[in-house]
């Protein structure tokens, strides 16, 4: 809980989440190349007790490369490679309550490359994360019916389909 003083005066107390070190949240949005298709994630998460569609994700620890640590996410949870191609400055996600900073990522992957044809991921054990690949055109339709049959939808994943 912090305490703040408004501009009329009044103390505000008010709950907030914070991290217990400074890690920098990456966010991938990754379109393969040429079917055009985007990398969704299906995946448990405890915080709501519940399967998340959402877009790939990590944490950066502290000194780390976050364009580097964007690669190894996206190999690791969807299992191909990809290159960036654009990245966003730091931004907040639900700053009401929570301390971080978010970087987005896009990503392009080449599902041609040999490397990409086979895809296999890089889960660490406690991780079990299915891989989705929608186009455009599908995703909202999709999110939708995902959200019918009782999963989740990820904020990030809903805005960046939505416009």
């Amino acid at each position: 809980e912090v305490g703040y003083r408004s501009s009329a005066g009044r103390t505000v107390n008010w709950e907030i989440v914070e991290r217990s070190k400074s890690e920098t949240v990456i966010i991938l949005l990754a379109r393969l190349i040429p079917s055009g298709r985007y990398l969704l994630l299906k995946q448990f998460r405890a915080g709501v007790n519940n399967h998340v569609i959402a877009l790939p994700a990590g944490v950066v620890p502290p000194g780390e490369s976050l364009s580097a640590q964007a690669e190894k996410e996206l190999k690791e949870e969807t299992g191909y490679f990809g290159k960036i191609v654009g990245k966003s400055p730091p931004l907040k996600i639900n700053p009401a309550v929570l301390d971080c900073d978010v970087h987005v990522f896009k990503m392009e992957v080449d599902e041609n490359d040999p490397g990409n044809l086979d895809p296999r991921q890089e889960l660490e054990p406690e991780e079990e994360i299915e891989v989705l690949l929608k186009k455009r055109e599908e995703i909202e339709s999709f999110l939708r019916e995902e959200k019918a049959k009782g999963s989740d939808i990820d904020v990030a994943c809903w805005f960046v389909f939505m416009s």
